[in-house]
C-alpha cells in the first residue's frame, strides 16, 4: 500500500507534517492534491522549503488525481496525500486507491464552518462529504498528530 496515508489539512505541510507524521509513517513522498499551490510558483516554492529533503514532494491540480492515484499506488514509496477539502479526497477515494482511511487533521474555523471536533471545523456540505466518503467505505477519523488516539468521524 504505497499511498500509506491520506490527510486533509488545511496548512498543507507544515512543522507537525514533517516532524511528526513523515517520521512516524515512514514517508518518501508527499503528494499535495491544491489547485491554488499548484498555479502559483511563490506557494509551490514555500511547500519545496518546509518539505523535508530526503522526501519527494510532488504538487498537482485535481485532473492529475486519476492518473498520479495509479501510480503512487502501484509503486513503492510510502506516500502522504495531503489537500485542503473533503471533496478532493472523495476524487481521490473514487480512483480506487488501495488506501481506505482518510485523516481529518487541519481544517480551521471561518464563518461557513463550525466546530466538529478540537480544532477541526467543516461547513455543512464538507460534513455532507464525509458522511458520503464514510457510507461508500472510507474509514473517516479525526487524529491531530500520531500521538493522539483516532475518534472516528461517528
Amino acid at each position: 500500500m504505497p499511498i500509506k496515508m491520506v490527510r486533509i489539512d488545511d496548512r498543507l505541510i507544515h512543522g507537525q507534517i514533517v516532524a511528526a507524521w513523515v517520521k512516524s509513517q515512514g514517508i518518501k513522498r508527499i503528494w499535495v492534491i491544491d489547485e491554488a499551490t499548484a498555479h502559483d510558483q511563490f506557494l509551490s516554492g514555500v511547500m519545496k522549503l518546509v518539505a523535508p529533503p530526503d522526501v519527494e514532494l510532488v504538487i498537482t491540480g485535481e485532473d492529475e488525481i486519476p492518473v498520479r492515484s495509479k501510480e503512487f499506488d502501484e509503486d513503492a514509496t510510502n506516500t502522504l496525500v495531503l489537500a485542503k477539502y473533503p471533496y478532493v479526497m472523495q476524487k481521490l477515494f473514487r480512483s480506487h486507491i488501495s488506501c481506505n482511511d482518510l485523516n481529518v487533521g487541519g481544517m480551521g474555523a471561518n464563518t461557513n464552518r463550525k466546530k466538529l471536533f478540537k480544532n477541526i471545523s467543516a461547513s455543512e456540505e464538507e460534513i455532507e462529504t464525509l458522511r458520503e466518503m464514510k457510507k461508500e467505505g472510507v474509514n473517516v477519523y479525526f487524529q491531530v498528530t500520531p500521538d493522539e488516539k483516532q475518534t472516528s468521524f461517528e
